[in-house]
């Protein structure tokens, strides 16, 4: 019986089983790499997005700071009806006490800069104002200011009233790490109302809303003509409102952070200049006018009232009869008969004449100037209400740059003429008939008055520069922000 026999293992069949344990092995050391770059790259992740949010949490309170001194500027030096008598500090302390920080985060204001004046007519002589430059060292360039803030600067002549620092620290009890300072620079813009070639600025009044926004007839705007328009922004006030721009947790009017100097130009300074304290800024301005038309009378005759200033309640100023007082002055450029006056601009030598309207039975007839001279300002108040409304005819070309201001007036243009100045409507005011206008129009009220008034309005910085010293400013400012 021949023994069992033995077969051999092939040598192949082992280095087989070798290489499997291997490739097993070497698998299990790259699972593990990518299981640690994995995780590390999870931790990286994790960490930038960390430190990502901390920075924009970061960015958004330096941000914030700089909208605090932004406001707080504009709450003491705005052209607006209401303004706080509060230094500067007292405002930003007062919206600092009012956010809301990080557990163990303070922020407190270290250092301010006194806020500079923007004087303006009647009140004040108003700083000399240029044209901005846009890139420029000397004087500085508005570019890098904000878009917005840079739109309204550049549109003419501006008075540039310098930039302002204020410094806070911020210090943190949980992470002293993040104690820094906030610097935030303030560049203030002194910028007449009249550069804005067009402002259109209402609020629906009678409770009949329009389903669409209205239309701009064909004509109405020239070539590089500016508009802004502000309107309300709650919807409930106007369906075709952006209802974004509204706070209804609040139930009022409010605007973005972004949008801030527009209201400045449109909401708080139109409720300004037809508020009584720059009304009556005008009216006792016209009143004390030293005009060359009043002059003494000799004999027992008396003195004829000083001034530029007529109302239409008063008779006129009469030699002959001592006692006629009080009376209307004489004032140069302007004839009166009865309840009728003409105003010649080419001989009116007055920088305000005022004419009051009180009963609503007043009519105006203006006469442009062909010859151009300084610019005035025409106000023409009517108090009136329902009473009556106070007719103005303006006749004839008319280059010599004039402000008008217009209340509860009926205005009426024949012949199409070609005028130069600012036009001011008040919500009263209506006006029918074409004219081709050089310069300012704007109107404040319930509904537009472009139905019934074909008005063509072309940009002229001839003569925004002319009106510039003689027109209300609007501040805007411009904030940034840094951290050391």
């Amino acid at each position: 019986m021949k023994p069992p026999q033995t077969i051999p293992v092939a040598p192949r069949l082992r280095d087989n089983r070798g290489m499997a344990s291997i490739a097993v092995f070497l698998f299990a050391m790259v699972a593990v790499f990518i299981l640690m770059a994995n995780f590390k790259l999870n931790y990286a992740v994790s960490m930038s997005g960390d430190a990502f949010d901390t920075f924009n949490s970061q960015t958004v309170e330096k941000d914030g700071i700089a909208q605090i001194v932004k406001e707080s500027i504009l709450a003491i030096g705005e052209t607006a009806p209401i303004v706080s008598s509060n230094p500067i500090q007292t405002e930003i302390q007062n919206r600092l006490a009012s956010m809301t920080f990080p557990a163990g985060v303070s922020v407190a204001l270290a250092s301010a800069d006194t806020l500079p004046a923007n004087p303006f007519f009647p009140f004040a002589t108003p700083v000399a104002a240029v044209q901005p430059a846009y890139f420029s060292s000397s004087p500085r360039g508005v570019a890098g200011m904000g878009s917005l803030f840079t739109s309204l600067a550049i549109q003419g002549a501006a008075a540039d009233l310098g930039r302002y620092t204020y410094t806070f620290t911020r210090s943190s009890t949980l992470a002293p790490g993040e104690n820094w300072t906030y610097t935030v620079n303030a560049d203030l813009f002194s910028v007449p109302l009249t550069n804005i070639d067009v402002v259109a600025y209402g609020l629906p009044a009678s409770g009949s809303i329009p389903s669409q926004a209205p239309s701009v007839p064909v004509g109405t705007f020239g070539s590089g003509v500016s508009t802004l328009v502000v309107t309300s922004n709650n919807p409930a006030n106007d369906p075709t409102a952006y209802p974004d721009l509204y706070a209804p947790q609040a139930g009022t009017e409010v605007l973005p952070y972004q949008y801030r100097n527009e209201a400045s130009f449109a909401w708080n300074a139109y409720e300004y200049i037809w508020n009584r304290t720059y009304q009556d800024g005008l009216l006792n301005t016209a009143e004390s006018e030293p005009d060359p038309g009043n002059q003494a009378s000799s004999g027992s005759d008396p003195t004829p009232p000083k001034g530029a200033l007529y109302d239409f309640s008063l008779p006129a100023f009469d030699p002959a009869n001592p006692g006629n007082y009080p009376c209307n002055p004489t004032i140069a450029g302007v004839t009166s008969s009865g309840n009728s006056l003409t105003i010649d601009c080419s001989q009116v030598q007055s920088q305000v004449i005022a004419i009051v309207d009180s009963e609503g039975i007043g009519s105006v007839t203006i006469d442009g100037s062909a010859g151009g001279g300084n610019p005035f300002i025409l106000l023409i108040r009517n108090t009136a209400g329902g009473l009556g409304q106070t007719q103005v005819s303006f006749a004839g070309d008319n280059s010599r740059p004039a402000i008008f201001y217009l209340e509860n007036s009926n205005v009426g243009f024949s012949g199409d003429p070609q005028v130069q100045g600012a036009l001011f409507f008040d919500p009263t005011t209506v006006a029918s008939g074409a004219v081709t206008w050089y310069g300012h129009f704007s109107f404040y009220g319930s509904a537009s008055p472009l139905d019934t008034f074909p008005i063509s309005v072309n940009d002229s910085p001839t003569v925004k520069d002319a009106l510039a010293p003689l027109a209300p400013r609007v501040l805007l400012v411009s904030t940034t922000s840094t951290r050391q």
